[in-house]
């Protein structure tokens, strides 16, 4: 069975709502293929294997961060900062999108043009001996990083799951050693404030205000 009208960009759209109710772990090219009412042959004439579903899907999480406000003629930390905070809010509206972006490295329009947003804004505010490249990779890292955490504890606490892992965690595991910056305390705490003084603590030596030789922290 061929369906008329298939696109590479509707099988991504599928893709996306199968994860949304089953989870990543569910996809398969062969229950993508019964989502879309295709046969499996006929994915492959719009994608090449899952891989190539798993960049499409990262693309179209991309595709949804407007950059359109960032100003690269005039570079500053806050905006490399804003970059990331809307990486993250992107990745955290599919579910797990920062799964999906980590077993991925798009190389299609909408992921390459953030980073080169980024590379170009940490171009001006990196200073030596660090590199924009290392630094825009280590930014990239801890924003999906933090993602994949946070969605793995948004599942967890969904399902009921969270308070009886806790418990079992403080009933057989060692003392807790810092109540206020463990995991336990940075998902259930203010996660927004906790992402965004991560990037600052990653951001604070390797950075200067390009206008006035200041660090860039606010």
């Amino acid at each position: 069975m061929v369906k008329r009208g298939l696109s590479r960009d509707r099988l991504v759209e599928i893709a996306h709502e199968y994860v949304a109710a089953h989870g990543l772990d569910a996809l398969t090219m062969r229950r993508l293929a019964v989502a879309a009412e295709v046969t499996p042959g006929a994915l492959y004439k719009h994608l090449r294997d899952r891989k190539d579903l798993q960049r499409a899907m990262t693309d179209a999480i991309y595709r949804t961060i407007d950059l359109a406000d960032i100003d690269t003629g005039h570079p500053t930390v806050d905006q490399v900062i804003d970059c990331c905070e809307r990486m993250r809010a992107a990745m955290l509206s599919f579910r797990d999108g920062g799964r999906i972006v980590a077993g991925s490295y798009s190389p299609f329009g909408a992921a390459s043009h953030l980073s080169a947003v980024l590379r170009t804004l940490l171009a001006a505010v990196t200073r030596p001996p660090y590199r924009p490249g290392d630094l825009a990779s280590v930014l990239r890292s801890y924003t999906v990083g933090f993602v994949i955490e946070e969605q793995s504890y948004l599942e967890l606490e969904s399902t009921g799951e969270w308070q009886p892992l806790v418990a079992t965690l403080l009933a057989d595991g060692p003392a807790r050693v810092d109540e206020s910056g463990d995991q336990i305390a940075l998902m259930t705490g203010d996660r927004d404030e906790r992402f965004t003084a991560g990037l600052r603590t990653v951001l604070t030596d390797a950075t200067v205000g390009p206008a006035t030789g200041d660090s860039g922290d606010r």
